[in-house]
């Protein structure tokens, strides 16, 4: 198939085209993020068009945004940090990521992004990515091509040895204009800590964390019926496990004991499990907190931050987009971090906790009576309004950087002549 040219097309000039690829192996948080920087993007630039290719299942879960749109790919499952499967269809790894690549290719050919950005993997799940990097550099090569990373990936020994055997650093040098980092250089500074060469150093941007503006609407009384005359006296505490994925033990060790103990208090407890809790573990918890009074279970919530507001004290794991929240929301937190089979969340909690943001869980170590003491402890002392030391600004510079990428940032008409 030749290239689709549409260097005559005028209204390219004025309606940019962003492709963002979002790795989905495990969890919501990069389909979070995607979803966040698209719609921040879509505020200030109403004519672009945004696809975002994932191979999420719950795409749907979330909120139709004006201007984007999905490739969805077919879903993988993680079975460990360098191998994957295909999560629904009877086809073997090979076959699964070839079909995902292939759809990644024609997808560039015919959408004709503007701009590319990538999510967490700069080559694509197992290296899907790279055929089509490939492709753009050298049949459109004035299309911008963004890598967009966590503050932290994992420890520096385990992202140095995986990005070698993935040849991530040749293909930032070659493929990539830029390297976003969603952090601070001055928490965790990949250059240093992944070894980064002076080439990928000279295209970085440390961006801030990537959080949302705290919501506008209202909270969670759609999501769990909490009338005014059963409606807990003292506060809330909000206990999330992200998208769920592995997190059965921190909701079991909170029902077991710390939620009878906040409801004795007058506390509620508001359990947001994910949709990708395991469904005996849902059916046998949720079962569990009915029978607690002011326990309220919701399955999933599109907007945490709903929650996170109207919170006293929130009870999480470690996930990015989870403590950005936090963090904007300037609420006390105790943090679960995951330690397996990455160490990011724990090496984000605690270079958090030394900054006084969050509070950190014994893992392993935790009980349901630590815990439990923990949350009581929080609930009375744990309070703060302090404003974070942390820039939370990701998405303000984002725009800002594509606005640099537009002609003068008045007129919203994309500077890239295809």
């Amino acid at each position: 198939m030749d290239c689709i040219d549409d260097t005559n097309d005028m209204r390219v000039e004025r309606s940019p085209r962003v492709l963002a690829y979002c790795h989905d192996g495990v969890g919501l948080g990069h389909l979070r993020r995607s979803l966040n920087i698209c719609e921040h993007l879509g505020q200030g630039y109403p004519q672009a068009s945004f696809l975002i290719a994932t191979g999420s299942p719950y795409v749907s879960l979330f909120k139709s945004l004006p201007r984007v749109d999905f490739l969805k790919l077919p879903s993988l499952n993680k079975v460990d940090n360098h191998r994957y499967e295909a999560k629904y269809l009877s086809l073997d790894s090979d076959k699964i990521l070839g079909f995902r690549e292939a759809l990644l290719k024609e997808s560039v050919r015919h959408f004709a992004p503007h701009i590319v950005l990538v999510d967490k993997a700069p080559v694509g799940v197992c290296g899907e990515l790279k055929s089509t990097l490939s492709w753009i550099r050298e049949n459109r090569p004035k299309t911008r091509i963004v890598f967009g990373m966590r503050d932290i990936e994992d420890s520096p020994d385990a992202t140095i040895k995986q990005w070698s055997r993935l040849g991530v650093q040749a293909s930032l040098e070659e493929c990539f204009d830029e390297v976003w980092v969603y952090g601070v250089q001055n928490v965790f500074d990949v250059v240093s800590k992944y070894r980064l060469s002076d080439r990928i150093r000279d295209k970085l941007l440390f961006t801030g964390y990537v959080a949302r503006e705290a919501c506008d609407h209202d909270s969670q009384r759609a999501d769990y019926n909490e009338t005014a005359s059963h409606r807990a006296s003292a506060g809330r505490v909000v206990v999330t496990v992200g998208a769920g994925t592995d997190g059965t033990f921190l909701l079991d060790t909170y029902l077991r004991e710390a939620a009878l103990r906040t409801a004795a208090k007058g506390y509620a407890s508001v359990i947001v499990a994910g949709p990708d809790l395991a469904p005996d573990a849902a059916t046998r918890l949720s079962s569990i907190a009915a029978m607690i009074r002011n326990v309220h279970w919701v399955d999933f919530a599109p907007c945490m931050a709903c929650h996170i507001k109207e919170s006293d004290l929130v009870v999480c794991m470690g996930g990015y987009n989870t403590l950005c929240e936090v963090v904007r929301c300037r609420k006390p937190a105790l943090v679960f971090p995951r330690t397996t089979p990455r160490v990011e969340q724990a090496l984000r909690a605690n270079l958090w906790a030394k900054r006084g943001v969050v509070s950190v869980l014994p893992n392993p170590g935790l009980t349901p009576g630590v815990l439990a003491d923990r949350v009581e402890e929080m609930l009375e002392h744990g309070g703060t309004d302090a404003v974070p030391n942390l820039d939370l600004g990701g998405l303000n510079t984002i725009r800002r950087r594509f606005n640099e990428w537009l002609n003068g940032g008045v007129d919203h008409a994309i500077a890239l002549s295809m």
